[in-house]
């Protein structure tokens, strides 16, 4: 445990970059050894480095977020639409619960917070680019009403992400951690939903859609172990 409490987010690299060289090498199958285990790494770390009887709400929060991460992993291990779709809703989940996390960290005050607004105009030029470009592909036109949900929940959690900026307390985690987790997210779902619909036999793109997520949830884990610690 004690690995894990000092040197967890090390783990979880090492555990990634083996999933990425089992992809690399067209070894699906050997990923059930690695990609099941890194959310429970970081939720690992998270817990042991946090104050014991403190943060209750916001434990309980971090935990549920993360295991509905976690469902979303197993889940999209299938290549099947069926799957994917309720892997989506495992990853809805954890971005709505991130999105109010961070909304208790600092309150969004309409009119007020100019990083939210930013955020929010940058994500709803992004997500009508990328509906668009998905749009060319017939398989997309029977996932369109669930894509367009996730990119609502992954939205909110970068729009409450940046409004965090506005708050003296909580920017050096918006700054460092909680900001760029969501924009690497944003970038990681991205490339997933361009392999899926438009390159599906690009294997490279598995590798950087691994990369970016397990960079965003370990920058988001260091989050919230610092808060949790403090």
């Amino acid at each position: 445990m004690q690995l894990l409490k000092k040197r967890g987010i090390l783990v979880f690299w090492i555990l990634l970059l083996a999933d990425c060289y089992f992809i690399f090498n067209n070894q699906e199958q050997l990923r059930i050894f690695t990609k099941p285990l890194l959310i429970p790494i970081l939720l690992f770390y998270i817990f042991l480095n946090a104050r014991k009887q403190h943060y209750q709400t916001t434990k309980i929060l971090v935990l549920t977020g993360f295991f509905a991460a976690w469902l979303g992993d197993i889940l999209l291990m299938n290549k099947s639409n069926a799957f994917f779709i309720a892997g989506m809703a495992a990853f809805v989940i954890m971005h709505l619960i991130y999105a109010y996390t961070y909304y208790k960290f600092h309150k969004l005050r309409i009119g007020k917070s100019q990083e939210a607004f930013i955020a929010a105009v940058v994500m709803f030029f992004f997500c009508f680019m990328l509906f668009r470009y998905l749009n060319k592909s017939s398989e997309f036109t029977w996932l369109k009403i669930p894509v367009g949900v996730y990119m609502g929940a992954i939205s909110l959690m970068a729009i409450m992400a940046a409004n965090m900026l506005g708050a003296a307390s909580r920017k050096y985690n918006a700054i460092n951690f909680f900001l760029p987790g969501a924009i690497l997210f944003v970038i990681s779902d991205g490339t997933l939903a361009i392999q899926k619909f438009i390159f599906p036999d690009e294997s490279f793109l598995s590798i950087i859609v691994m990369i970016s997520y397990g960079y965003a949830q370990s920058l988001i884990a260091e989050g919230f172990s610092k808060v949790l610690k403090n």
